[in-house]
């Protein structure tokens, strides 16, 4: 009886010391990162309404990444202009790219192999940020992840939908915010084919496209560039730790064919 006296003394000892209210005020400090390979484009939409709906309720996460290529789509923001568009539709069906209308901010933006997609789902409240805020920080975690591959990446301060680099645009943003959690967010020109993206969206208006390997002269390894990517979007909104996953058990996957001047990356269906 003695020995469980003292036992119990320390124990009660320990338990007083501990600051309880510090202790149920912590939030989780670890992302979910998920690396999805190639997915359609509606597969990953799918699959991000979901995972909004879980940073909202804060019942499994309280923030999600999700990382991947497209097959060749492309999808038109809110207040996008149908000038970024080619006027023959049938020109884009020709080459298997079909056109899709999306809940975010921004431009008209072909995807495509070679372009790694990046979307971020968080609870601006908990970041403690603003929609504008959020924005910042995605741009700066482009520019952090081309640094770690010695490409110089900068923002133009007037346009918030894109990160250039010396020879164009290499990345462009679009984010959409509802009841205060955020989805969509960054679409990085790792190895895509250039002479298509420069025929749709900012190419098409006139702006100048590059990507990561046209600024390196040299290949870029899309594992080196998807970590830097990951390890920086997670740091600047908030969550320095992450867990990584691979694939997710709601993902849907689907068999596109892939037009031939496409298939310089991957196999011609996904």
């Amino acid at each position: 009886m003695l020995l469980i006296g003292v036992f119990a003394g320390i124990w009660l000892g320990i338990m007083a010391q501990i600051d309880w209210d510090d202790f149920s005020e912590r939030t989780a400090t670890a992302a979910e990162v998920r690396l999805l390979g190639c997915a359609e484009i509606s597969s990953v939409l799918a699959l991000q309404k979901l995972m909004v709906h879980e940073v909202r309720q804060q019942s499994r996460m309280s923030a999600a990444l999700l990382l991947c290529e497209h097959p060749p789509c492309v999808t038109v923001g809110q207040g996008a202009s149908l000038l970024e568009l080619p006027t023959d539709a049938r020109e884009l069906e020709s080459r298997l790219i079909r056109v899709h209308r999306v809940r975010r901010d921004g431009r008209v933006i072909l995807h495509q192999p070679g372009q790694l997609a990046a979307y971020v789902m968080v609870s601006l409240a908990e970041c403690g940020l603003e929609a504008e805020q959020f924005r910042v920080c995605l741009q700066r975690a482009v520019v952090l992840a081309c640094r770690d591959l010695q490409v110089v990446a900068h923002v133009d301060p007037r346009d918030g939908t894109a990160v250039h680099g010396r020879h164009g645009v290499i990345a462009e943003l679009g984010i959409c915010v509802e009841q205060g959690v955020t989805s969509f967010g960054v679409y990085l020109n790792v190895s895509p084919r250039l002479d298509e993206a420069r025929e749709i969206g900012r190419g098409l208006s006139g702006e100048r496209i590059s990507s990561l390997n046209a600024e390196r002269v040299r290949p870029t390894p899309m594992a080196q560039i998807r970590s830097a990517l990951a390890v920086h979007l997670c740091e600047q909104v908030g969550y320095p730790e992450y867990h990584l996953h691979t694939g997710h058990p709601f993902l849907t996957r689907t068999r596109a064919l892939i037009h031939d001047k496409f298939t310089d990356h991957h196999s011609s269906e996904f």
